[in-house]
Parts: C-alpha cells; structure tokens; sequence
C-alpha cells in the first residue's frame, strides 16, 4: 500500500508523529509531507494521512485550508486524520469541529496521538502560553502543588500503534 502522511506542525510535535507512524507502517510506502513545504500528488496513494495539532482549540490554519482546498479529492480518497494537543479530553470536540462532516464520516480512522508542552519546541507567542498552560499544570494546585486532575500531555506510542493498525485494515 501506498501511503502519504500529510501534517501540518507547529512545535514538531506532529511531525514526530508522523515519524512515529511512518515506522509502525514499514511495510509500507509511506511518503511524509510537511503542509509548509509542498502540497502532493494525492492520486498516487492508496491511502492519505493527515496529521495536525490543535492550538487554543482549534486546527493549524494550513490543515484546516489543506483539507478545504483538497475536499472532493480527499472525499473519493481513503483518508484517516490524527490530532495532536494537549487536552486529549477534548478531542472528539476538536475532530468533529475541524474535520469537514463529508470527511469525517467517511474516515478510515481518526484519533489522537497526545501532545507536548515542552517550551523548547516553540518560539515568541506559542512559547509563552505553553510556559502558562504548563506552569498551570505543574503548580496550579490551591498550594502550588501539581495538579491532580491534569498531567503534562506525551505523544501516545499506543494510539500510534492502534492508529497504524487501522490504516493497515483495508476494507
């Protein structure tokens, strides 16, 4: 099977995943495109992937454009979606907000594959707001002690390993 991993990535965290991806898939020919460097050929891949984190509750404006301009290609394609963010609770929220309803009803497999507040990832206004959400997380507490109801999100090599699985299912 052919396979094209298409993703669109802010603080790398994405394209780790589709790294991550690509090697679950070895058996196949994966091909990964990074949404600002080129746009492929969909017509040569038996199956595409697309993969993009969630910032402030809503898509990388590229995948949200991507998946828009490509409608009707990725309608008659079979296609699965991965998500990346922090707040893995709200990710049915964010799939369905993002995903036109054409494609999402039509989705070989959609999941979350975790996320990462590691500041060193961004720069300028993402940097900051990662440094408040994780601060917020590590000593948000009434007394300034983790907070027991969140953790520091982690790419999920299980969702990877399930999501890979579901790709390689043909019907």
């Amino acid at each position: 099977m052919k396979i094209a991993v298409i993703y669109a990535s802010v603080g790398g965290t994405t394209r780790e995943c589709a790294e991550l991806l690509k090697k679950e898939l070895k058996i196949h020919d994966v091909e990964l495109f990074d949404l600002s460097e080129r746009d492929p050929d969909l017509s040569k891949y038996d199956t595409i992937v697309i993969g993009f984190p969630i910032r402030m509750g809503k898509a990388m404006k590229k995948a949200r454009n991507y998946m828009k301009t490509h409608l009707e290609d990725l309608r008659k394609s079979r296609v699965a979606y991965y998500i990346c963010c922090g707040f893995v609770d709200c990710f049915d929220e964010y799939a369905e907000k993002t995903i036109p309803d054409v494609l999402y009803e039509r989705a070989v497999a959609i999941s979350c594959l975790g996320g990462s507040l590691e500041p060193s990832r961004f720069k300028g206004l993402d940097k900051l707001v990662v440094k408040a959400v994780r601060a917020e997380i590590l000593g948000g507490g009434e007394n300034g002690e983790q907070r027991k109801d969140m953790s520091l999100p982690t790419i999920m090599d299980e969702n990877i390993s399930q999501f890979a699985d579901k790709i390689r299912c043909v019907q």
